[in-house]
C-alpha cells in the first residue's frame, strides 16, 4: 500500500505508515524544488494580490506613523504621561527628578499596528515581506514629511518657509535614499546584526539610496551625450555664439571641428553646458590665443589666482613657474599679430590718403576732359557757331542769386562774365566789341565757375557758383532763329542760307546738350559727397582716414570707399586700430589694451567697419576685441595684486629658498621641489584645464535628500522598544 501527497501540482508516492513528520522532512528535502505549473504560479500571484494590498496599507499606516512619532513622543513622554501619572498620585517629584517615568499611553506607531491588526490587515510572515515592510514604511513616512512639507510651505513665510522647502525638495532622491535605508537595515537584521551593525546599515543604504538617482540620471546623460550627433552638438554650440553676434556658418572648419570635440568632453558627464565659456573659447580659437579658465568662466576666485600665480612665476628666477605668465605675453603678441595679419602692419594714413586724392583727382580730370571733347565737338560740327538766345539764361541766374540774397558773394571773375554776356558787347580801349554767345562762350563760363569753386571755402561764395552752375543747366538754351526783316527781297542765296540754318541748329543743340549733361553730371559727382568735395578743395592727404572715416558719417566713409583706394583705407583703419590699443607703441614692447581697442571700434561703428570689412574679418575683429577684455577683466569680487609687491616678495622668497636648500644634503628633493610641484600644478590647472570651464557642474546633493528620511528614522528612534513587527 502507498499514500500520494500533491506538492506544486505534482502527486508524490511515500511508503503507507511513513509518519507525517518524515513526510514533511522529505518533501524539504528532496521536492521543494519542483516547479510549480505555469497555471499554478499564475494563480498564486492573482491570489496573493489581496494579500499585497492589505500588507502595503499596514505598511503606510504605520509608516506614516511612526513618522509622526518625532513629534508625538516628546509630548507624550514629557507633558501627557507625567501629568497622567501626577492625576493618579504615583509620580513623586524624586521620580521626575530622576526621570523614573513609565509611560502611561502608547506610541503613535504601536496604535496604528494594533489598529491594522483590528482591521484584519495580514502581517508579514517571512523575512522578505518584513525586509520589504521595513523600506515601505521608511518610504511612506518620507513622502508625508515631503508631502506635508509642500503643502505647508505656501501657508508660511520667512525662515519657516525655508524650512519647509528644504524637507519638500528632491522628492525622488528622498524617497529612493528612505527605501535604500530601510531594505539595508531590515537585511542587516534579519541576517542578525547587533543594534549598531543595524543602525551603520540603514546609514549606509541610506547614502547609497539617495545617490541613486543623481547617479542614475548623470550616466543616461553621458550616454546620450556621447550619442549625440555632431550636427546636435552644433545646434548647441551654434545656439551659444547667437548670443555673441558670431554666427556659426561664419566660423573656419578648423574652428568649428575643435569646438564640436570640445564640447563633446565637456557633456561627456552629463553636466549641462555653460554657453558663456563656450562663446568665449571660440573667441579663443578664433584668434589664436590661449585660454584659461579663468578667462573662460570670468570667475573673481580663479581670476584672482591665475593672475597672481603668474605674477609670482613672472618674480622668480625658476623658468619652471613662468609658465602663465608667459601665457600671458604670447596672447598679448598674437592679438597685435593679428592686427599686423590683416592689413594693419601695411597700413598707412599717408598713403592710403595719396592715393585716394590721386584717383580722385584722375577722375575728375577724365571727366573734364570728357566734357571738353564734347564742347568741341559741338563747336566744330556745321552750325557750331550759332548763337544761343542769352536773355533767357541771364534772366534765371540773377532772379535766382536774389531770391536766394547771394548775388553779393558772386567773385568778381564770373559776375564780369555773365554782365558781359548779358550786355553782349564789351569796351576795350574806347572800342566796342561783340560778344556772341555760344557754345564756346558756355564753356568757358562753366570752367570760369568750377575754377572759381575750387579756388575757394568761403560757403557763401561756393553757395552763389552753385547757383549760377544749377541755373545754367536747368535753363532751356535754344539758337537765335536767323531771319531778315522787314518787306526784303530774299535771293536765292538767302533761302538756302535759312534752310541750312533751320536744319543744322537741332543737331547742334543735340550735341550741346550732351556737352551740357557731361558737365552737369560731372558737378554732381563733385558735390556728391563731403570726401569729394574736400579732395578736390585740396584737403591734406595725411588728413582723409581720420577725418572720413573715423571721425565722419557712414555716408563719407562709403563715398571714400567708391572714389578712393578702398584696399589703402582698409589698412590704414587697421593701422588706426592698432595704434589705439598699443598707445602708438612699437609692436616688441607693446600691451594690447582692450580698453582702448573696443573704444576705437566703438568710434568707428559697425556700420562703417561693414564698408571696409567682410563679415568674416568683422568677427575676427570682434573676437579680437572680447579676448583683450577676457584677459585683462578683473570682476568684482577678485583679489589681483596689481601693485606687484607681493608677488615680488613671494618671488624671491621662493628663489631665496630655493639658493638656501641646494646647499642642504637633499634639501631641494625635500623642499624646493615638492613646493614647485604645487606651483606648477597649479599654474597647469589653471591654464589647461578647460573642460571642466565648459559646464556648469551639477552638485550632488545628497543632504537635502535625506531631511524626509532622517525625520521618519527619527520617528522610530523615539518610540521606546521595537517598532513593528
Amino acid at each position: 500500500m502507498s499514500q500520494y501527497v500533491e506538492v506544486n501540482g505534482h502527486s508524490i508516492e511515500f511508503p503507507d505508515g511513513m509518519s507525517r513528520t518524515d513526510i514533511e522532512a522529505a518533501i524539504k528535502a528532496n521536492y521543494m524544488r519542483i516547479p510549480k505549473p505555469a497555471a499554478v504560479q499564475a494563480g498564486s500571484v492573482l491570489n496573493d494580490i489581496p494579500r499585497q494590498i492589505g500588507l502595503t496599507a499596514r505598511y503606510g499606516m504605520e509608516g506614516l506613523a511612526n513618522t509622526a512619532q518625532a513629534f508625538t513622543e516628546p509630548v507624550r513622554q514629557l507633558i501627557t504621561d507625567p501629568m497622567a501619572r501626577a492625576v493618579q498620585g504615583d509620580l513623586t517629584t524624586n521620580d521626575l527628578v530622576l526621570g523614573k517615568m513609565k509611560a502611561r499611553g502608547k506610541p503613535l506607531g504601536q496604535i496604528a499596528t494594533e489598529f491594522a491588526d483590528w482591521m484584519g490587515l495580514p502581517s508579514p510572515r517571512n523575512a522578505n515581506e518584513r525586509v520589504v515592510g521595513d523600506a515601505t514604511r521608511l518610504v511612506a513616512g518620507a513622502g508625508g514629511v515631503v508631502k506635508g512639507a509642500q503643502a505647508a510651505s505656501n501657508v508660511v513665510t520667512g525662515t519657516a518657509q525655508k524650512v519647509l522647502t528644504a524637507l519638500a525638495a528632491n522628492p525622488t532622491t528622498q524617497l529612493s535614499a528612505a527605501a535604500g535605508g530601510g531594505l539595508a537595515g531590515g537585511a542587516s537584521r534579519e541576517a542578525g546584526g547587533t543594534d549598531l551593525e543595524q543602525i551603520g546599515a540603514t546609514v549606509l543604504g541610506t547614502l547609497a539610496g539617495g545617490m541613486t538617482p543623481g547617479t542614475v540620471n548623470a550616466l543616461v546623460s553621458r550616454v546620450q551625450a556621447m550619442r549625440g550627433s555632431p550636427l546636435q552638438l552644433e545646434g548647441r554650440i551654434a545656439l551659444a555664439l547667437r548670443e555673441s553676434g558670431v554666427d556659426w556658418a561664419t566660423l573656419p572648419q578648423n574652428i568649428r571641428t575643435s569646438l564640436v570635440a570640445d564640447v563633446r568632453r565637456a557633456t561627456a558627464t552629463g553636466d549641462e553646458l555653460n554657453p558663456d565659456a563656450v562663446r568665449r573659447l571660440a573667441d579663443f580659437r578664433l584668434t589664436g590665443t590661449t585660454p584659461t579658465r579663468g578667462t573662460l568662466t570670468l570667475d573673481p576666485v580663479q581670476i584672482t589666482r591665475e593672475q597672481n600665480l603668474a605674477k609670482l612665476g613672472a618674480n622668480s628666477a625658476d623658468e619652471g613657474l613662468q609658465g602663465l605668465a608667459r601665457v600671458q605675453n604670447e596672447n598679448n603678441t598674437r592679438l597685435i599679430g593679428n592686427l599686423n595679419t590683416m592689413g594693419a602692419g601695411r597700413g598707412d594714413p599717408m598713403r592710403a590718403g595719396t592715393s585716394t586724392v590721386e584717383r580722385v583727382m584722375g577722375r575728375d580730370a577724365t571727366m573734364q576732359q570728357n566734357v571738353s571733347q564734347l564742347y568741341r565737338a559741338a563747336r566744330d560740327m556745321p552750325g557750331g557757331d550759332i548763337p544761343l538766345r542769352r536773355d533767357q539764361i541771364v534772366g534765371n541766374i540773377y532772379d535766382r542769386l536774389a531770391r536766394e540774397n547771394k548775388l553779393a558773394f558772386l567773385p568778381k571773375e564770373v559776375s564780369d562774365m555773365i554782365d558781359t554776356i548779358s550786355a553782349g558787347t564789351i569796351t576795350r580801349n574806347g572800342q566796342q566789341f561783340d560778344v556772341p554767345f555760344d557754345a564756346r562762350t558756355l564753356d568757358n563760363l562753366l570752367t570760369t565757375i568750377a575754377t572759381a569753386q575750387r579756388g575757394t571755402r568761403d560757403g557763401n561764395v561756393r553757395a552763389a557758383l552753385s547757383i549760377v552752375r544749377n541755373a545754367i543747366d536747368d535753363t532751356p538754351i535754344t539758337p537765335v532763329k536767323a531771319e531778315f526783316g522787314g518787306n526784303q527781297v530774299v535771293t536765292e542765296a538767302g533761302a538756302r542760307f535759312l534752310r541750312e540754318s533751320d536744319e543744322q541748329a537741332p543737331q547742334f543743340m543735340e550735341a550741346l546738350n550732351r556737352a551740357r549733361a557731361a558737365a552737369r553730371e560731372r558737378f554732381a559727382w563733385q558735390e556728391s559727397s563731403r570726401p569729394v568735395a574736400a579732395i578736390l578743395d585740396g584737403v591734406e592727404p595725411d588728413k582723409i582716414v581720420q577725418r572720413f572715416v573715423v571721425g565722419g558719417s557712414v555716408a563719407d566713409a562709403r563715398a571714400l570707399a567708391q572714389n578712393g583706394d578702398a584696399p589703402a583705407l582698409r589698412d590704414a583703419l587697421l593701422n588706426h586700430l592698432k595704434s589705439k590699443a598699443v598707445n602708438g607703441a612699437s609692436d616688441e614692447v607693446a600691451k594690447f589694451s582692450q580698453a582702448a581697442f573696443n573704444k576705437a571700434m566703438r568710434d568707428i561703428g559697425e556700420d562703417k567697419l561693414r564698408i571696409f570689412f567682410s563679415p568674416e574679418e568683422i568677427t575676427q575683429l570682434q573676437a579680437n576685441a572680447r579676448v583683450a577684455s577676457y584677459m585683462q577683466a578683473q570682476p568684482v569680487g577678485s583679489a589681483v595684486n596689481n601693485s606687484n609687491s607681493g608677488a615680488l616678495m613671494l618671488g624671491q622668497g621662493y628663489d631665496w629658498l630655493n639658493s638656501i636648500a641646494s646647499v642642504l644634503p637633499f634639501g631641494r628633493q625635500i623642499v624646493v621641489d615638492p613646493l614647485r610641484s604645487i606651483d606648477i600644478g597649479l599654474s597647469q590647472r589653471a591654464a589647461q584645464g578647460l573642460v571642466p570651464a565648459l559646464r556648469v557642474p551639477t552638485p550632488r546633493q545628497v543632504a537635502p535628500g535625506l531631511l524626509g528620511p532622517g525625520v521618519a528614522m527619527g520617528g522610530l528612534l523615539a518610540a521606546p522598544g521595537p517598532v513593528g513587527p
